[in-house]
């Protein structure tokens, strides 16, 4: 159940990420979730909330890759990393930028997104001795 739910969410967020690139390339933003702007700026602290969110998960890879070399991630793995390190960015960007609490039902949804994916792309520990 959990991972049709992941299934489902990483569709259509794939989806979106696909409206985004063509509605740029033809001149039209887009910000989440279905905000349309044209020939204006994004807001700042949303930018900086992706850009840190980058920054974030390389750090975590790149430790990750030192410490633990290259133990396999499946593309769900990283997606859950990139989506809490995103949620985590949003939350301490949004709260020292001051931004209204309406703007806060963004964090919301990525923290959802975040449980969702975490509990999809855990192993499953099987029994063998009981």
């Amino acid at each position: 159940m959990v991972r049709t739910l992941a299934k489902i969410i990483i569709g259509l967020l794939s989806l979106w990420a696909i409206v985004f690139i063509i509605a740029e390339i033809m001149g039209v933003t887009i910000y989440f979730p279905f905000t349309i702007v044209e020939k204006q700026e994004i807001p700042y602290h949303r930018i900086t909330s992706v850009r840190l969110a980058v920054f974030l998960t390389f750090a975590y890879f790149g430790f990750r890759y030192l410490f633990l070399q290259s133990e396999k991630l499946y593309p769900i793995q990283f997606l859950e990393i990139y989506i809490k390190s995103f949620t985590i960015c949003c939350l301490f960007v949004f709260y020292t930028s001051q931004v209204e609490f309406r703007e806060y039902y963004f964090v919301f949804f990525l923290f959802i997104v975040s449980l969702i994916l975490h509990f999809a792309s855990r192993k499953k520990m099987r029994s063998y001795f009981s």
